[in-house]
């Protein structure tokens, strides 16, 4: 399993619009193929960066799947981010891959 990661730096001043962006858009968007799943949402507790920052994370099971996604999905939901916020939202995505304790 793969988690699909994307950290958004979110400027003050567009900071509750971008939330509601994210919950009310972006997840459901992201979600209605059924390939990525279980988004979870985090505010990033540091204080290193200008604005505010948020993770948000979806499981998928693999790279190509993911990539299947993006090429669906997920670029156009990027490029509305970008055409709605601008400079003022910004994200950058890592991918995880979960390791056995055991």
């Amino acid at each position: 399993m793969i988690i699909f990661n994307t950290t958004y730096c979110i400027e003050p001043s567009v900071l509750q619009t971008g939330l509601l962006w994210i919950r009310e858009n972006y997840i459901p968007k992201a979600l209605v193929s059924g390939q990525i799943h279980t988004p979870r949402l985090s505010k990033i507790l540091s204080d290193d960066t200008d604005g505010i920052s948020y993770s948000l994370q979806f499981l998928v099971e693999s790279i190509e799947v993911l990539e299947n996604w993006y090429q669906s999905t997920g670029d156009s939901l990027h490029q509305d981010m970008m055409s709605s916020f601008g400079e003022k939202m910004l994200g950058f995505s890592t991918l995880l891959e979960e390791v056995d304790l055991s």
